[in-house]
């Protein structure tokens, strides 16, 4: 018998500590509810879990993003869809003025309507906004940027001419126009190649208004001033910048650019409205029509854009959901097998007293022996 160390005891103090070490544990996992309290719980499931906790965060504001763009698009929509009802009136004021049964006076009060359709029209496309950011002034749309090259072969900005409309399959690159000193335009050719159009592209021109039309819907629209002097070959560079970018993921470069081409009554070609005679009445039936359906065109856009979103936020709140359940297997606590865990420890810490006491106890035997 050992009087001075009592191996007994310090054995079972040993085992005591590691069940009160255990027991804490529990006790920390019951009372947070997480079984990965810190990383030496579990490492790689906590390196894991934080991941998953970053993907669930970022499809969470994704998801707000995506219902942000949604509503971006109804408040276009709603403003075009005024737009629209406009053009409709003026359509109406054009087929009145095409009869020939309607004074001057009548047509300079039908005139006069027109001019406040178009006055409203203009502050529509520079009022409608969403966060402070106008939507139908052209800021949304693709930048574009007229360029001329001198005779030392260094470029110049180009203000007399610009690109009032184009389609959204318009790709960004370089598209170049001749006018002629008679304010007339042309494909600009290099090497027998039009630069930037196909040879299927059609040009059609009405005073100061180019359109290019081509397969697909393609369609890209310029509008010369006629008091700058635009002459020669003007290059036209398109820029993948100005949409508006929504993050509609939860990871870099998931995004979802939305384009809305500025809808003004220039780009409409509204200022070619004539209503002084029955023929220059009937020729705005056909420009009028030609605004509603390119307005209509545009809402179409929009609608797709916000049928898309819709699609986005649906699948982003099901993949969250989905992320959140992994999440949770990996962190969550089984509250009732860590419980069966903690009896088991309370009793084993309780056994470890008991016998840490009896251990205590033993130096006095040898009392007995001495005696």
């Amino acid at each position: 018998m050992i009087l001075g160390t009592n191996m007994s005891a310090v054995i079972s103090a040993s085992y005591l500590s590691a069940s009160e070490k255990k027991l804490r544990g529990s006790l920390e996992k019951l009372s947070s509810g997480y079984k990965i309290n810190r990383s030496k719980d579990d490492a790689a499931g906590m390196a894991i879990s934080e991941k998953m906790k970053t993907q669930i965060k970022g499809l969470e504001q994704a998801s707000r993003n995506a219902a942000d763009g949604i509503s971006v698009t109804q408040t276009a929509e709603g403003a075009l869809s005024e737009v629209e009802a406009m053009l409709q009136r003026m359509n109406e004021l054009a087929v009145q003025g095409a009869n020939e049964s309607y004074t001057q006076e009548d047509r300079d009060n039908m005139a006069k309507e027109i001019e406040s359709l178009k006055m409203e029209i203009d502050r529509i496309s520079t009022d409608t906004d969403f966060n402070s950011t106008t939507l139908l002034n052209g800021d949304m749309q693709r930048r574009s940027y007229a360029t001329s090259t001198d005779a030392t072969g260094e470029k110049h900005l180009m203000n007399g001419i610009r690109v009032s409309y184009m389609t959204n399959n318009v790709e960004a690159g370089n598209y170049g126009l001749t006018v002629g000193a008679d304010g007339t335009a042309s494909f600009t050719m290099t090497g027998g190649s039009r630069v930037g159009f196909s040879d299927t592209a059609l040009l059609t021109q009405e005073g100061n208004k180019v359109k290019i039309t081509d397969s697909d819907g393609f369609e890209m629209d310029f509008t010369i001033d006629p008091e700058a002097g635009v002459t020669g070959d003007i290059t036209f560079e398109v820029w993948d910048i100005g949409t508006m970018p929504i993050q509609i993921g939860a990871n870099e470069g998931q995004l979802m650019d939305i384009c809305i081409p500025e809808m003004s009554s220039e780009t409409l070609n509204l200022d070619m409205l004539d209503f002084s005679d029955s023929n220059a009445s009937g020729k705005s039936i056909g420009v009028i029509a030609e605004a509603i359906s390119k307005v209509s065109k545009v809402r179409s856009q929009l609608g797709a854009y916000e049928n898309r979103l819709e699609y986005s936020v649906t699948s982003l709140d099901i993949s969250e959901e989905n992320m959140t359940a992994a999440f949770a297997r990996i962190r969550d606590v089984d509250m009732a097998e860590e419980m069966t865990n903690y009896t088991q420890l309370n009793v084993m810490q309780q056994a470890g007293i008991s016998m840490l006491a009896q251990a205590n106890q033993m130096p006095e035997k040898i009392l007995q022996v001495l005696q």
